[in-house]
């Protein structure tokens, strides 16, 4: 798991840009709206890298890593983007209702989605 800053802030009459991530190639774009309260993840991939943009709200990230066994406990709010990486077990707890973008690396396959709801 990463937690991206965001690199250049551009401010001027107009309004402002961030440079929210200069790394990775992503195939999919997801816009997620969730309600206080819910809970989403509870899985990992065994290959899909995922980046996470926070628009508002703010959110509790449960994540162990499969391979080494760490844990670890975030809690994220607007503007903040981390990344969960391959074999990582992560779960969300919304503190409040969001909003937020998700990028992956791969397209999502009905067919064959890499989406594991075990952890073992």
């Amino acid at each position: 798991m990463r937690v991206i800053k965001p690199g250049a802030v551009i401010s001027d009459s107009r309004g402002s840009l961030v440079e929210i991530a200069k790394t990775g190639l992503w195939q999919q774009l997801n816009r997620v709206k969730t309600n206080r309260g819910a809970v989403r993840g509870n899985h990992y991939h065994k290959s899909n890298v995922e980046l996470y943009y926070v628009l508002n709200g703010e959110l509790k990230l449960h994540i162990r890593n499969l391979k080494t066994n760490e844990e670890a406990h975030y809690q994220f709010g607007e503007g903040d983007c981390f990344i969960v990486e391959p074999y990582e077990f992560h779960t969300l707890e919304h503190l409040t209702d969001g909003d937020y973008i998700v990028l992956f690396s791969e397209k999502f396959n009905t067919e064959s989605p890499d989406l594991h709801k075990d952890e073992a």
